[in-house]
């Protein structure tokens, strides 16, 4: 595999005789952008719709408009409705039996085009039919692959993403331990069981943005930043929370491509220098939150009918030090993923969660973003609109 150096518009020598693109920054290409925000809640009727994770163990299926959130303990899949904004029904998946989708903990969902269900565990992935009968089951461990073998103290974390088609899984390998590193991406065909290992050299820079408290010997609390997986076809996108950049892999020449972009509102990284000997909870809490306050990236979503992708972030701006504000951002990209656009937006637009990203997607050409309401289901909708639409 090649690995290669994207940043702009100028053509530079590297990767034998692959060409290295410099991007360096552009003015909007549309001056006419606008967009409208408003709150979508969803009827559940008599239902409580299942929010412990804020619908981080949710799939949205692009050719049904609908959303499958899923309740890990019980095998429960909610319906959701977007188009009339309801709960459309209610699938119990068994979790016991031949046909169960539970061996450990389910962390996630794929509905596929084909009518087939997967469901995502650490180490294991169970695949379900229309009819609810499992007809495969996945262990990502090398006994059980082919092709490409995992390094020694190393694994798969099962809770990647599914292609549309229920064809592969694209997902981080490594030493998920505490001091581990991460190493790249791994991509398994669901077809053949056969394992493809992608080298990517990303983690060393994103550990330097972790804030760690050490309480005691073995006693240790972390807040890593975020990294994200996308999948564009054949291809892969990682990108992370703290640097406004992405790593391509592009399956045809089975090569990665880094691209680094320039924002005219925010930072494009965050700085990296945090104290490093925490030894309590509140000195710990206080450097979380000023690392939060620097710049964040949430993930990329993909608009499939407008061939352009969206990524929002955020900044605490300081330049007037009675009313700090956090600064939100929308992002535009085309297909070849150069950036296009960026509108700094009046509202705010819940990016990051507790514990994972803010679950994000394109909806019929609007961007929905989970909005934490108590006992209630609720998304932030943005519909943009660009120059002669």
């Amino acid at each position: 595999m090649k690995l290669c150096y994207l940043i702009g518009l100028f053509l530079l020598a590297s990767c034998g005789q692959q060409p290295v693109e410099v991007q360096l920054p552009v003015a909007n290409v549309f001056p006419d952008f606008n967009y409208v925000l408003d709150t979508v809640f969803i009827d559940a009727g008599e239902e409580k719709i299942y929010l412990d994770m804020e619908l981080n163990m949710s799939d949205y299926s692009l050719n049904e408009g609908r959303l499958y959130n899923l309740t890990p303990e019980s095998g429960r899949v909610e319906v959701i409705d977007l188009e009339n904004h309801k709960l459309d029904s209610i699938i119990n998946y068994k979790i016991n039996g031949p046909n169960s989708v539970k061996q450990y903990f389910p962390f996630g969902i794929k509905k596929t085009l084909l009518g087939d269900t997967f469901f995502k565990e650490y180490h294991v992935i169970h695949k379900v039919n229309s009819a609810g009968k499992k007809t495969d089951s996945y262990e990502l461990i090398n006994r059980e692959l082919s092709g490409d073998r995992l390094p020694f103290d190393t694994e798969i974390d099962g809770l990647g993403e599914i292609s549309p088609d229920g064809s592969f899984l694209a997902s981080f390998y490594g030493n998920f331990k505490i001091g581990g590193s991460v190493l790249g991406i791994a991509k398994v065909n669901l077809k053949d069981k056969s394992l493809k290992l992608i080298p990517i050299d990303f983690w060393d820079e994103l550990k330097e943005y972790t804030v760690t408290v050490d309480y005691d010997i073995g006693k240790r609390n972390s807040s890593p930043e975020l990294k994200f997986l996308l999948l564009n076809g054949p291809d892969i996108i990682l990108s992370t929370s703290a640097s406004n950049e992405l790593w391509y892999y592009d399956a045809e020449s089975d090569s990665v491509i880094h691209r680094e972009f320039h924002s005219r509102i925010t930072s494009d990284k965050k700085s990296g220098k945090y104290r490093k000997d925490i030894k309590d909870q509140p000195l710990y809490m206080y450097w979380v939150k000023r690392k939060n306050d620097e710049v964040v990236f949430g993930p990329l979503v993909k608009d499939h009918q407008a061939h352009l992708f969206y990524r929002y972030s955020r900044e605490l701006d300081k330049s007037n030090p009675t009313k700090p504000k956090y600064v939100f951002v929308l992002t535009v990209f085309d297909e070849k993923l150069d950036q296009i656009h960026e509108q700094r937006l009046q509202n705010s637009i819940p990016i990051i969660g507790k514990y994972f990203e803010g679950k994000t997607f394109v909806h019929k050409g609007s961007i929905y973003s989970y909005l934490k309401k108590a006992d209630e289901l609720a998304f932030i909708r943005l519909k943009p609109s660009f120059e002669n639409d």
